[in-house]
């Protein structure tokens, strides 16, 4: 078995292989592989992701430059942010991404459960008879009046809801995996053992929808780590399609995305207004097909836009910060009518930058946010943007 070490930041290494691991590589996307010096030699490198991964009898593994523990607050912040709080991970540095997440998951999973397994379900069916609220929308949509059958909705009292069906697929998929710690399996095992009866989630089908409620936040880090699991089962391309994985592998320009949004949403809590995350409705050009898609938009109480901002997880340095970047929120500002825009980018903890646009009165601010301080001058330094953002309006 041919093990590949890779570090998300460091330099590419040489390896020996053959023409089908080489191919094999090359068409998962996972790293970046490039001819050697002779053949035979191949370069191989990062490419965004983060874990572990077994590619035609590769064994590969890619450390993050964010320390593990700090990944982990990312994750479980961004899940439950009003539930989160400091916490030791029982796995070191050099254990690696994959143990972490497993004794994160089980520990959040087995707290959660303590008290017993989420139940209820709201169903929307078709009776014979009535039963609960008639759904009078759908009712004359589809039967034009009829009295019978009956659109309605009730709750059914059962485990196999979506929450928990992710959780004990995810405990499955984990127990499944060779880098998951030996001391890790027996709680794995009493996760499943907690949902007896319910359903896996199936492998070629997507992840059932959930909606966070008072009920499940006890489960919410759990679910989201859950999610995390199954989705490392693949690695979705640029082009659309999926390549399977048998390990974990994490994105981690979409993990710090997240975190921003999230991050953002709380700190400006306190302030009047509110926070759309989609990119709602707003458009570059006026024949509005030229959609803009920040990571935050930050608007009045009244509705109006009064601030934008983009997650940037890529440089390592001021030095690094790409110019691109700075056409795109030049864009940003430009269409929805502002006059100052923020990158957020995961560096270290250095002064932000302003950049004037020409002729147009447009300012742009570079802020870094560092990543492997502590949790809490982590939210510190999302809290000071969230100011600057707040204070614009």
């Amino acid at each position: 078995m041919t093990r590949l070490d890779l570090s998300e930041s460091g330099k590419a290494i040489q390896a020996e292989l053959s023409p089908r691991q080489a191919a094999a590589l090359t068409s998962s996307r996972i790293v970046r592989v490039e001819p050697g010096r002779r053949p035979g030699l191949w370069r191989i490198s990062g490419n965004r992701l983060v874990g572990a991964a077994r590619i035609e009898g590769i064994d590969v593994r890619i450390a993050p430059k964010t320390p593990v523990a700090r990944l982990l607050f990312l994750l479980a912040y961004t899940a439950a942010p009003d539930r989160w709080y400091p916490e030791p991970i029982e796995a070191s540095e050099r254990d690696g991404l994959l143990p972490a997440v497993a004794y994160a998951f089980v520990r959040a999973a087995e707290r959660g459960l303590r008290h017993g397994a989420l139940q209820g379900v709201s169903v929307n069916a078709t009776l014979p008879v009535v039963r609960s609220r008639i759904r009078h929308s759908d009712q004359l949509r589809r039967h034009f009046g009829r009295a019978f059958p009956v659109e309605a909705s009730y709750e059914e009292f059962t485990e196999n809801i979506a929450e928990n069906r992710i959780l004990r697929s995810a405990a499955r998929r984990l127990l499944a995996l060779p880098g998951v710690p030996t001391t890790c399996r027996p709680e794995l095992r009493r996760v499943i053992a907690a949902l007896p009866d319910v359903d896996d989630v199936p492998s070629t089908r997507a992840l059932p929808d959930w909606t966070a409620s008072p009920d499940n936040a006890r489960l919410r880090t759990a679910i989201r780590l859950g999610e995390l699991v199954l989705r490392g089962a693949s690695y979705e391309l640029d082009d659309g399609g999926t390549v399977p994985v048998d390990g974990l592998l994490i994105n981690m320009e979409k993990v710090f995305e997240d975190f921003v949004a999230v991050s953002l949403r709380e700190a400006l809590r306190p302030y009047s207004g509110y926070v759309i995350t989609d990119g709602g409705r707003h458009f570059l050009d006026e024949a509005h097909r030229i959609r803009l898609l920040p990571d935050v938009i930050w608007c009045r109480g009244n509705g109006t836009t009064a601030g934008v901002a983009d997650a940037k997880y890529k440089a390592d340095s001021v030095r690094g910060f790409p110019n691109a970047d700075l056409y795109q929120m030049a864009s940003y500002c430009l269409g929805l009518g502002l006059d100052r825009g923020h990158l957020i980018y995961a560096a270290g903890e250095r002064p932000a930058l302003r950049h004037t646009v020409r002729h147009s009165g447009i300012e742009l601010m570079q802020h870094t946010v560092p990543l492997a301080a502590e949790p809490p001058a982590v939210l510190t330094a999302m809290s000071r943007i969230a100011a600057t953002l707040a204070n614009e309006s």
